[in-house]
């Protein structure tokens, strides 16, 4: 680590050479009618003398261009993107008492191009890949009409959710969720129950970044997902309103509306959805457990089916008091519940030393759950270009309240009742708490370089209380060996630097981010309680270089952590049903990932990415067996090492005009090598999923979409999982002056996913298949409302745009 430090200053003080001035830096930025950045425009300065080439340039995918260098004279810039109207400038001069210059906001429109009898209209398609990340413009997709973030997320090239809406990128857990550029602090399984009632409506894009830099949160050793929400961006009063039907096993419906209104330095914005879920998940087990009277067999069939009903709702205001500085609050929240209804019969086989062949176990549970955010944010830009400094300032709580019932009949093979009934209720309730703050500050260092700088420091608390109570002689009693209450608290101290350099073709990134962390479990039934502090450096570097005209090289390294979740170092132990339990582990220890890629682009259309990562004290999900109790108990635990090694590729084909189609390829090696409980482990199998994405422009305004999916079998520590497959499909219309749309969809056309997973550890055998409700149609109806003819306003800069900005994206 002595070592990333020292490289790091010296590239920092390499940095700060400065040579005399006798150019200026030019930069704009592009949006779409809608104020949305136009990625891959062609910009281009012209000498306003004859509109002569003096340089070009393509807008990245935060619509930003910038002319480097550009000698003292008088230029005009074009602008130009297929499927829009090309735009001109006024001319302008830079010299030596203006140097640099900012052209602001550009807006692009779109125009018609005739194609017999096709009309066809530029749009972002709805994958779009640079050597820095994938996005996916999930506003464009009929596919992704209805539905929740959670399903668009797993059709994503890379990405996989499995049966217990755990995200997979490249086969690899340990994903950091960002909402518009802010880390949510939820444990994996509260950002799964967010994204899981978050409408696909809602959401303009989301981002998968494979390398971050140091700028970012340090978790996450797979890679971040930023998902940024929907906002306009016009002067006056715009907005829209939304309903949208499902049809699976069960109905699904919603509704919306979002609204803004800019006004000269405000801008109110608000939205809010509703949106109810029918939904079922069908599970069978079978396991087998090796007693000293033999082998005793477990035939499992559970259904569940669940009832979701969500409200999502957010809003702030954005004021501009000068020409450089934005100020703004935010809020954002979650509010709903949700009603199970589970059905489980067990048969016991082989040996079994019980009096019962049979154990009907039923589960009632009514689950309410609310999350509140809010944000003020600060940013300021300085009269020089590209010295930024942005505060945020944010609070959020998660409240859950889960009330569950339990019946549990054991019964002979004549379906007699052989044993008294084991009749539980349980009050699970818990709440987190997080606050935290930061600032960023961005410096340029001569024309060609920059330095950022950064501080976080966040707190959060969790408080856990679950009661359970037993039913004995008609009577209910707590139950005091199930009964728990654990507190926690971890509080992170994080600070970064990180450098950006130019030279002759190369662009150098080198950072460094340090995090201190003070965590306290308590578990205030058990007595127990762990308080940790640890502080860990985490550098990153990137290279990246144009090869000729055609081709680009760049390359990556950085080490990140994740730390276990608060509910995993909690020691005590959940009744799950009668033979199957869970517990944490209150020793626990994070893993850190050093990761490794090289990525080749060509015409910035063909990607291939290889990547490398190791993992030690790998956090592994497993299961521990009582032999003689007939018991499973799964927990987590620390491995030694992990592997994974992938290979991306991703290729646009244009077969037509108006067919367009996107294959991803990802393979990748995942190998896990651990002494565990005394044995040595040592588990691999090399894996593939392949994505396809075909996008038609139709005659008479139509658009359709056809995708799918297919994952090869894969290991992940202890588990076997299967091959697993889909397709969806969708159309678009859009009427009315194309202020309406019409958007019908169908997910798992053949209905033929599922999740089939073998468990092989030790002296436990398990098989599990997984089945819940995939195949659904949805039909949906936006109408726009609003001055569509106004023109964008002037591109404000808000200290959460500041965080988008980091992942190359925006409002």
């Amino acid at each position: 680590m002595r070592s990333s430090l020292i490289a790091l200053l010296l590239l920092i003080a390499a940095f700060t050479q400065s040579t005399a001035q006798t150019s200026g830096t030019i930069t704009g930025k592009v949006t779409d009618e809608t104020g949305a950045p136009v990625e891959f425009a062609n910009a281009l300065l012209l000498s306003a003398s004859d509109s002569s080439l003096v340089k070009g340039a393509l807008t990245d995918s935060s619509g930003t261009f910038v002319f480097e260098k550009a000698a003292y004279g008088r230029y005009l810039v074009s602008i130009s993107f297929v499927g829009y109207a090309p735009v001109y400038t006024q001319a302008f001069e830079n010299s030596p008492q203006q140097p640099d210059i900012q052209l602001g906001l550009i807006s692009l429109s779109q125009e018609g191009i005739a194609l017999e009898e096709v009309i066809v209209k530029a749009s972002r398609p709805f994958i779009q890949l640079d050597a820095e990340k994938m996005t996916l413009n999930v506003e464009n997709s009929p596919v992704a009409a209805g539905g929740n973030a959670l399903e668009v997320l797993a059709r994503a090239p890379g990405v996989t959710v499995d049966q217990n809406n755990a995200i997979n990128l490249k086969g690899k857990q340990g994903v950091l969720i960002l909402i518009n550029g802010k880390d949510t602090h939820l444990s994996a399984a509260d950002v799964a129950k967010m994204l899981e009632t978050m409408p696909a409506e809602n959401i303009r894009k989301i981002e998968i970044i494979h390398s971050p830099s140091a700028r970012y949160e340090a978790s996450g050793n797979a890679g971040v997902i930023n998902i940024v929400i929907k906002k306009d961006s016009r002067m006056g009063l715009n907005g829209s309103a939304r309903v949208e039907y499902g049809q699976g096993t069960y109905p699904k419906s919603g509704a919306g509306l979002r609204f803004n209104y800019r006004q000269n330095d405000w801008n109110i914005f608000g939205d809010y959805s509703y949106w109810r879920n029918e939904r079922f998940q069908q599970i069978n087990l079978f396991r087998t457990i090796n007693g000293q009277a033999g082998a005793t067999t477990f035939d499992q069939f559970n259904r569940q089916a669940n009832t979701d009903n969500s409200h999502w709702a957010s809003g702030g205001v954005d004021w501009t008091p000068g020409e450089r500085t934005t100020a703004g609050l935010f809020f954002r929240t979650q509010i709903g519940s949700t009603g199970q209804e589970a059905f489980n019969h067990t048969f016991l086989g082989g040996a079994n030393p019980n009096d019962f062949s049979l154990v009907d176990a039923d589960r009632f549970g009514d689950e309410h759950w609310n999350n509140y955010s809010f944000n003020f944010n600060l940013a300021h830009q300085f009269e020089k270009p590209g010295r930024n400094l942005s505060f945020d300032a944010d609070y959020s709580t998660f409240e859950t309240e889960d009330l569950q019932d339990y019946r549990n009949f054991f019964l002979d093979e004549d379906g007699q009742q052989a044993a008294a009934p084991n009749l539980l209720a349980s009050d699970n309730y818990s709440k987190v708490d997080i606050k935290a703050v930061k600032a960023d500050y961005s410096q340029p260092l001569g024309e060609t370089a920059k330095i950022e700088a950064g501080a976080k420091v966040s707190s959060v608390t969790t408080d856990n209380n679950i009661e359970f109570r037993q039913q004995e002689d008609e009577g209910w009693f707590i139950d005091s060996t199930r009964t728990n209450q654990f507190l926690y608290e971890e509080n992170i101290f994080a600070g970064y630097l990180n450098a950006n350099k130019q030279f002759k073709g190369f662009t150098l990134q080198a950072g460094l981010r340090a995090e201190y962390t003070r965590s306290n479990g308590r578990s205030v039934t058990l007595g127990q309680e762990n308080n940790r502090g640890y502080l860990d450096l985490f550098p990153s570097a990137s290279l990246s270089h144009q090869v000729g005209e055609n081709h680009s090289l760049s390359y990556s390294y950085s080490r990140r952590i994740d730390r276990p979740t608060y509910q995993s170092l909690n020691p005590f132990i959940y009744f799950l049903d009668q033979y199957t339990f869970l517990k944490g582990n209150p020793f626990l220890q994070p893993q850190y990932s050093n990761s490794f890629s090289v990525n080749y682009g060509y015409k910035q259309r063909y990607f291939l990415t290889l990547s490398y990562s190791r993992t030690s004290s790998f956090m592994a999900e497993i299961l521990e067996q009582d032999d003689e109790q007939l018991l499973t108990f799964q927990t987590m635990a620390n491995l030694d090492q992990f592997d994974n090694y992938s290979l991306n590729l991703h290729v646009p084909v244009t077969v037509t005009d108006w067919w367009s189609a996107r294959f991803n390829i990802s393979a990748y090696y995942n190998g896990f090598q651990s002494v565990y409980l005394g044995q040595t482990f040592d588990n691999g199998q090399f894996s593939y999923n392949i994505h396809m994405n075909q996008n038609f422009n139709l005659p008479a305004g139509f658009k359709a979409e056809l995708s799918g999916y297919y994952q090869s079998g894969m290991v992940y520590s202890f588990f076997h999982i299967k091959d697993r497959y889909q397709i969806d499909m969708g159309i678009t219309k859009t009427f009315l002056d194309d202020r309406a749309t019409l958007k019908l969809s169908v997910t798992d056309v053949f209905n033929i996913r599922d999740h089939n997973v073998d468990i092989v550890q030790g002296n436990i055998n398990v098989r599990v298949n997984n089945k819940w409700e995939t195949q659904r149609a949805f039909l949906s109806l936006t109408y726009r409302f609003g001055n569509e003819e106004v023109k964008p306003a002037r591109r404000r800069s808000t200290a959460t745009e500041e965080e988008q900005g980091r992942v190359q994206g925006g409002n």
